[in-house]
């Protein structure tokens, strides 16, 4: 992944820029791109963020390939790209996912040293908005221990200061985890608390739920995070819709496979991380024709 961001930026230099966005916990950077046309600073920007958890493979690859269409594919998508600004973040979480590549293929969290011969934090419950307050974990051997405090995890600090740093033009900010086949709006923490616009968001995850299931027959829902799933507070969603507000934000759980639904086999994953560059898309479109 690192290689490819040095291969795109250096090959695409007038629309591809890194960012390093910070540390792990294991010393690994964690980097983004820029997409930026002409490097022009103050369109309307999407942020993209993925790999929060570690063994969800199919997610780092799906915003490597959302990076592979509109940078080395840039002529495709025109209007996106004189309209709207990208930042991706393939891999928020670098440290549980080398883990879950060398030693435990179902490990879920960052790698923390927790004490007690336990280790690492879920990132989607460590994020400070309502921090703590349901579906979490105080156990530190717990796949869904929140955290000692809320940005206790350096990946989800690094993550919190990049989007406070671009909020300005901040119009979309997209999670994308794998692999409940849902397209989801804040809140995650509530299944009856909705942000102001909940029409427009209800309104534009069908949409892009509808162009999912046109790509390959595969069936996804579209509602409220906490109401589709388990109530979680912590979550990358619910903090940025709850502290930064940027009209548009959303989870995308992409289709599944193998015996888990994450551990998608090499053989499906083409038709998969195209189908969720078509969700993405239809995000990226409304952006850039309505904010």
């Amino acid at each position: 992944m690192n290689e490819y961001i040095d291969e795109l930026v250096r090959d695409f230099p007038t629309i591809a820029t890194a960012v390093n966005v910070g540390t792990s916990t294991e010393g690994r950077p964690i980097r983004a791109v820029r997409v930026s046309k002409n490097n022009v600073a103050n369109r309307p920007l999407v942020i993209v963020e993925a790999g929060l958890r570690a063994r969800e493979w199919i997610s780092p690859m799906s915003a490597n390939y959302i990076l592979h269409e509109i940078v080395e594919h840039y002529y495709e998508f025109e209007h996106i790209l004189d309209n709207v600004n990208f930042l991706v973040v393939p891999l928020v979480n670098p440290d549980g996912y080398e883990f879950s590549r060398t030693t435990n293929r179902l490990w879920l969290k960052s790698r923390s040293v927790n004490g007690n011969g336990c280790f690492g934090v879920d990132l989607n419950r460590n994020f400070g908005h309502l921090w703590n307050t349901v579906g979490g974990s105080n156990d530190p051997c717990s796949d869904s221990f929140v955290g000692t405090a809320a940005f206790s995890a350096p990946e989800t600090a690094a993550l919190r200061n990049l989007i406070q740093a671009n909020s300005a033009n901040l119009a979309l900010y997209l999670s994308i985890q794998s692999a409940d086949q849902m397209v989801l709006y804040p809140f995650s923490h509530s299944a009856t608390t909705n942000p102001a616009n909940v029409a427009e968001l209800r309104n534009l995850a069908n949409s892009v739920a509808l162009t999912l299931m046109r790509q390959n027959g595969r069936v996804f829902t579209s509602g409220g995070a906490g109401l589709l799933q388990t109530p979680a507070s912590g979550s990358s969603i619910d903090f940025v819709a709850g502290t930064v507000q940027p009209d548009l934000v959303f989870t995308l759980e992409t289709g599944a496979g193998g015996n888990y639904g994450y551990d998608v086999p090499e053989s499906q994953m083409a038709e998969l991380l195209s189908e969720t560059t078509y969700g993405f898309l239809t995000m990226a479109e409304y952006v850039a024709n309505n904010k």
